[in-house]
């Protein structure tokens, strides 16, 4: 009986969510029509994602940006909740840096369980001042090259794995290894831990950042079809979060930080644990959020958030970016020989992995990354809400409004890039990029809400990509399929990245 009061008590409240938010939904319909701003046809209740659902999140995008090819902007639903989207560049700028004001925050689309909930990500106007303020001095060059030795160690055992399937002519799939290079290079970086998932994969710190990397997706759509189910769901136990997981992560980190604070070493161990530990703030938890005192000090809670985006954040968008470009360098042997060739040149003649000082002059290097980046972005929108009314350019964006830039089309229009699915590193040689707009590529964002980790994320992309290719060809294989043909819902190859190391025969 009590099981049947329950199965009709829910029955009945998603029949009332539904009812709620169907009338919610005809309620917004006018607001694109008073803005005059055009939107595609869409569905009252699901807006357009269905759309999505059906043609993927890439195709989706780059079909409604050409739609709109004259405008500056255009409208969607996200359910019911309307989000401008912005593909005029001068307009990009404009809300990215010129009037940062008036669009400091990111939409919370979720809110995360405690500890975890106070990320970058997350945190609203001057709680976000007052961490990123806080988190940005672990990423300057000084630090950049004392955390330089853990990315070094790895890039060395990832030389030794290589060397093995190599010798074994086994073939490799790059997402599935950079994915676990890059792993321990964020424990190493990050928290000053020495884990080998390149060779233990099934280590407790893998497998459970695994496990955060993905999510409870029907949590996450049912909050954006019904947002007020949220905290309901939540108070069930139904969190969007492995609680495993996020169990895990919460000791690991209480403990490291522990740890540190008692050995000699704290302060000394070069890692993003030991600036938090410096802007740690001693004294009653949530004093210092609630007040804003003392820029630079953070609380427990701060801490462990920043340390999960800086895991999460890290391992996905840093991984995807090396594989990709190792495999459009592997599929592309004449741009792979130009950056075989700079290595050559530029780095020392020994067999010692490259370090800060000698990945700073690669500039071929860089294009070839930087184009791979234009092709597969490893976000594929950036997203910014309205605190203030304001008009810009006749646009008029209300406050409150979601405000969406469309990365992925953008990197993909042919008006800004020309064979924009060609890979072309010469796009970004210094003569070309005197002529491309500044805003026609942003794959760490732009403005004072930027990649706060971009420098580090770069560094680790050139040291691991010139160990490398410095010591190997990567060579197609049976199971390389290109052109890459994308998931529907995430940056990754439905055939995977598969290629072939091969000994260099000369260096």
């Amino acid at each position: 009986m009590d099981l049947t009061w329950l199965l009709l008590g829910l029955a009945l409240l998603l029949v009332l969510a539904f009812l709620v938010t169907r009338y919610s939904a005809w309620s917004v319909r006018h607001v694109f029509r008073d803005l005059g701003i055009e939107t595609p046809p869409s569905s009252v209740f699901f807006g357009h994602f269905l759309e999505g659902m059906k043609y993927g999140i890439f195709d989706v995008q780059t079909h409604q940006y050409k739609m709109f090819k004259d405008k500056k902007v255009y409208g969607v639903y996200e359910f019911k909740t309307p989000m401008i989207v912005v593909r005029d560049l001068d307009l990009i700028k404009d809300v990215c840096v010129k009037h940062f004001n008036n669009f400091v925050d990111r939409r919370v689309l979720l809110n995360m369980e405690p500890p975890f909930h106070q990320t970058l990500l997350a945190i609203l106007g001057d709680h976000w001042k007052k961490v990123r303020s806080a988190v940005s001095p672990t990423f300057s060059s000084g630090r950049l090259k004392k955390m330089c030795r853990h990315i070094e160690r790895n890039a060395k055992s990832l030389q030794l794995v290589l060397d093995a399937r190599q010798e074994s002519g086994e073939e490799v799939e790059l997402k599935e290894m950079m994915s676990r290079l890059t792993m321990d290079t964020i424990a190493g970086t990050g928290f000053g831990l020495d884990i080998d998932s390149l060779r233990e994969p099934d280590n407790e710190f893998h497998t459970n950042a695994q496990a955060f990397t993905k999510p409870n997706l029907a949590v996450f759509i049912v909050t954006l079809m019904f947002p007020f189910l949220g905290k309901i769901m939540e108070s069930m136990g139904i969190k969007f979060l492995p609680q495993k997981a996020a169990d895990f992560f919460e000791k690991v980190l209480d403990n490291a930080l522990r740890e540190r604070r008692e050995s000699e070493n704290a302060g000394k161990m070069h890692d993003f644990l030991d600036l938090m530990l410096n802007a740690e703030e001693h004294g009653k938890e949530g004093e210092a959020c609630d007040k804003h005192e003392g820029v630079g000090t953070l609380t427990r809670n701060e801490i462990l958030s920043q340390a999960l985006v800086f895991l999460l954040a890290g391992y996905d968008t840093v991984s995807s970016v090396l594989s990709f470009t190792m495999f459009l360098l592997a599929v592309h042997p004449e741009h792979q020989r130009l950056v075989q060739e700079e290595l050559d040149k530029k780095l020392p003649l020994d067999d010692s992995i490259p370090d800060y000082e000698t990945v700073q002059n690669l500039p071929y290097l860089d294009q070839c990354i930087s184009e791979s980046m234009r092709m597969f972005p490893p976000g594929l929108i950036l997203d910014r809400v309205c605190n203030q009314e304001i008009t810009l350019h006749g646009v008029r964006f209300p406050k409150g409004m979601p405000v969406v830039l469309p990365i992925y089309a953008i990197h993909m229009d042919p008006d800004l890039w020309e064979n924009p699915k060609d890979f072309k590193p010469e796009r970004f040689s210094p003569e070309a990029k005197e002529s491309q707009h500044q805003y026609a590529y942003f794959p760490f964002g732009h403005g004072p809400r930027n990649c706060v980790a971009m420098r580090l994320a770069q560094l680790e992309l050139k040291i691991i990509i010139a160990t490398v290719l410095r010591r190997f060809d990567l060579t197609p294989c049976q199971k390389t399929v290109y052109p890459v043909q994308l998931s529907s819902w995430q940056l990754a190859a439905n055939d995977g990245l598969w290629v072939k190391p091969e000994r260099r025969a000369t260096k």
